[in-house]
């Protein structure tokens, strides 16, 4: 997009959130980098960001970060397979509406909110058509995806909804599952056939700025991720290979979703976040994929990062990070 504009990133210390900043300050634009957890702040102004510590839970202080903006991302949320539904409903769906009411407070004329492809539930045979479609599933993260998109939506806000979105400093998508299989504590499901819909951070970033700056985007939701979806197995693959194995193992459906169970478990025992759990189980055990043809018609997007690239891409970032050993050290 065309620099010289003030746009504020709510949960700017995360993965979707850092890469949006730093893509709007290389263009020219002032960004305001906000969120809630302190140890992002030397992340946010390493992008030349602003940095603003405050809750989308307090719209008083959400509003004070926002005075004088010109538009809006909002990445904030709590992504997770687990957890009270009422924790979810306070981030992901008051939060969103507090966002939403100081931003036109504050005079801002555009509103772009990042969802997720999970509104529409994982439980269905063939891609939805309707791109403002959503579904209860009694699933916290997919129930307060879905109340936020309706809420986003009937205030005339832009809605993307990503696909799996992979790539460096991506915790749900990347590291984590790196991490389970370096600890051998993932599995998938049957053979691995269950559908993915990756999209690289990098060509997320760019849908959410056209939707940004598209007027036409307004109200209306529109889906992306990397062309044709590719199966579990194709995609785990890449971080298997990246470890030295030919493949992810595999277990049958009632094999998997009990160890699942059991990380659950123990994860509740100990007060940790568990590794692997049945949600995930479903989730990547999807039928169908998606339709991005609005983002093409609408905003002419197109992703420009093949899965082999962005997984190269994720793999240097894992080097450089430690979490990978660099092959220098080898």
């Amino acid at each position: 997009m065309a620099g010289g504009k003030k746009i504020a990133i709510t949960g700017a210390a995360g993965f979707i959130g850092l890469a949006a900043a730093k893509r709007l300050v290389d263009e020219g634009n002032q960004v305001v980098g906000i969120d809630i957890n302190p140890q992002g702040e030397a992340l946010v102004t390493a992008t030349g960001a602003s940095w603003v510590q405050c809750s989308t839970t307090d719209r008083s202080d959400l509003e004070r970060a926002l005075k004088g903006v010109d538009g809006v991302i909002h990445t904030a949320a709590i992504v997770s397979d687990h957890g009270s539904m009422e924790d979810f409903i306070e981030v992901n769906v008051r939060g969103t509406r507090n966002a939403i009411d100081a931003a036109q407070s504050a005079g801002a004329t555009a509103f772009v909110h990042i969802s997720s492809v999970a509104s529409w539930g994982y439980e269905f045979a063939r891609p939805p058509r309707d791109d403002s479609w959503t579904r209860r599933q009694g699933v916290p993260y997919v129930d307060t995806k879905a109340a936020s998109d309706d809420l986003a939506l009937r205030r005339g806000a832009a809605v993307v909804r990503p696909g799996d979105v992979y790539g460096p400093r991506s915790t749900p998508w990347s590291v984590r599952p790196l991490e389970a299989m370096k600890r051998g504590r993932f599995v998938l499901p049957g053979s691995g056939e269950g559908l993915m819909t990756p999209v690289f951070v990098d060509d997320l970033v760019d849908l959410a700025l056209r939707a940004l700056v598209e007027p036409a985007a307004a109200g209306r939701a529109v889906t992306g991720f990397a062309g044709e979806p590719v199966t579990a197995a194709t995609f785990f693959d890449h971080y298997a290979r990246m470890l030295g194995n030919e493949r992810t193992p595999t277990a049958p459906r009632p094999l998997a979703a009990a160890g699942a169970a059991a990380m659950e478990l123990l994860a509740k025992l100990t007060g940790k976040t568990p590794e692997v759990s049945r949600t995930a189980m479903v989730f990547i055990s999807r039928k169908a994929g998606y339709s991005t043809d609005l983002a093409q018609s609408l905003l002419g997007w197109q992703p420009t990062t093949t899965l082999a690239e962005g997984m190269q891409l994720t793999e240097q970032w894992f080097r450089d990070t430690g979490l990978l050993p660099n092959s220098s050290d080898t």
